[in-house]
């Protein structure tokens, strides 16, 4: 009996699939659910062209706030993964209410701006937005540099040019610290300074001071847990020479640019780029800057991530999947778009293609285009403290159907039932991990063979069903021969 139910289920979801075209309009599908009390989540649905676009949109409260999280909390480790972790694992690790990725990285670095619990992490990369949040709840969006250095006890200063990222080979200076992981590193022979009591945080707009323990030469040094590492080439390594071990020195930390000073009170921060849209203008592909290469990132439809400011001081994320037969993804000029319709008057874009990840109750709501979540170097998570922490109140809850097989290609509704009876779609929120593609009105798209499940949040409690994919069947056309 279940078997024929299933496959009447079958049926009537890909007949309603399958007319679809033919009958909606030439709005797409949207649906939004209430996830807490400041926090919205929406997905929009197309089907010609293919889009499934996927977000939150955040209103600013007391009780509102938003970290950025290191995958692993370090920005390099050792093994494959150099540091990095899934966004869903982040999520998951810090208890968020929602996350997406973040920046772009280079194994485990944060390639732009990057605060942790006021901690500059990592330095702007030169053009290339960030987004932060302060303990007041204002948002900051700019494209700052750094501007740090450090003083010998002699009065010589040297320009710092880097924070925890391998040194460069030529005329560089790195401050490492214990966010950077067990060892500084190089790519050449240089000096290197381990430092004791070295103040924390590193915070914008402070100078503090520590103490030579060690000079040494090479291109890798032990970080201290109370203290830091510099790493010079170049001309810089000349000048760390004539330190000696019991030496004071001072190190400037700050950024500069438009609203600096605004960066100085900032708690927690990401970046990505280009901007998108500034001072509420959408801007031209030649205005966006950061280097990107034309062609191939900004031309091009991919999967993508973006986030952005609103003129009432709402926070927009949002994630377009791509690369993928329910959706072709989006040029940096459709984000934007996308983005303005949906009131961003600041919105830059974060690294996309296979990073893209929108993680709501520890769902992943989009579906990744490699297949499988990518891991990445950092993401942006929100909090909410008005939802009040809540205890399953339905034990009898399940998914109907509580599993289903299907061909690539095939679609199936899913449902939560309750006592035999199906209730509100609005009171949950749907995730399909890699098999497939599942909306918010619970509507599953097989999309790669495998086994797995489809994963529903409801009143405190996440449900399950096992799911399995099959590969699509060669169709023949009746003759045997083989030709």
């Amino acid at each position: 009996m279940r078997t024929y139910r299933l496959r009447f289920w079958a049926l009537l979801v890909g007949l309603s699939w399958a007319f679809a075209p033919a009958l909606q309009t030439l709005s797409p599908e949207r649906i939004e659910k209430r996830i807490s009390p400041h926090v919205v989540l929406f997905q929009e649905i197309s089907q010609n062209p293919p889009l499934a676009v996927q977000g939150v949109r955040i209103t600013p409260a007391k009780a509102v706030s938003f970290r950025s999280a290191l995958g692993n909390d370090v920005v390099a480790t050792e093994g494959a993964l150099r540091g990095r972790e899934l966004t869903s694992r982040m999520a998951w690790r810090h208890r968020a209410v929602a996350a997406i990725n973040a920046d772009f990285f280079d194994g485990g670095d944060p390639l732009g701006l990057c605060i942790v619990n006021f901690e500059l992490v990592s330095e702007p990369y030169t053009g290339r937005p960030g987004v932060g949040w302060t303990p007041t709840g204002q948002v900051v969006m700019g494209d700052p540099t750094l501007d740090a250095d450090l003083t010998r006890p002699d009065g010589a200063k040297l320009s710092i040019t880097g924070i925890n990222r391998a040194a460069n080979a030529q005329n560089d200076l790195v401050l490492f610290t214990s966010f950077y992981g067990a060892t500084a590193t190089a790519a050449a022979r240089g000096v290197a300074v381990i430092l004791e009591a070295l103040p924390r945080p590193l915070r914008v707009g402070t100078s503090v001071q520590a103490i030579v323990r060690e000079v040494r030469e090479g291109n890798s040094a032990p970080i201290p847990s109370t203290g830091g590492v510099l790493i010079g080439t170049g001309n810089a390594a000349e000048m760390l020479r004539t330190l000696l071990p019991g030496d004071r020195v001072a190190i400037r930390i700050d950024l500069q640019g438009e609203n600096a000073a605004r960066w100085r009170q900032v708690q927690e921060a990401v970046a990505g780029g280009p901007w998108l849209i500034r001072g509420g203008k959408r801007l031209t592909t030649e205005e966006q800057g950061g280097g990107f290469n034309p062609q191939s990132f900004v031309e091009r439809r991919h999967p993508r991530t973006a986030v952005g400011r609103t003129a009432q001081g709402e926070m927009i994320w949002l994630t377009v999947d791509g690369r993928q037969p329910h959706s072709q993804g989006a040029t940096l000029d459709e984000l934007a778009r996308l983005m303005e319709r949906y009131g961003a008057v600041e919105a830059i874009n974060l690294d996309g293609g296979g990073s893209t990840t929108l993680v709501v109750r520890n769902l992943i709501i989009n579906s990744p285009s490699d297949g499988t979540e990518r891991p990445v170097s950092n993401a942006w998570m929100v909090y909410d403290d008005a939802q009040r922490p809540t205890l399953p109140s339905h034990s009898g809850d399940q998914i109907a159907p509580a599993q289903a097989t299907l061909r690539v290609g095939e679609t199936l509704r899913f449902r939560i039932v309750r006592n035999d009876q199906p209730i509100s779609t609005w009171d949950i929120v749907w995730g399909a991990g890699t098999l497939g593609f599942i909306d918010q009105w619970g509507r599953f798209r097989a999309m790669r063979p495998g086994r797995g499940v489809i994963s529903a949040y409801i009143d405190g409690q996440w449900l399950y069903a096992p799911v399995e994919v099959i590969a699509e069947t060669p169709t023949t056309n009746g003759n045997d021969s083989g030709n």
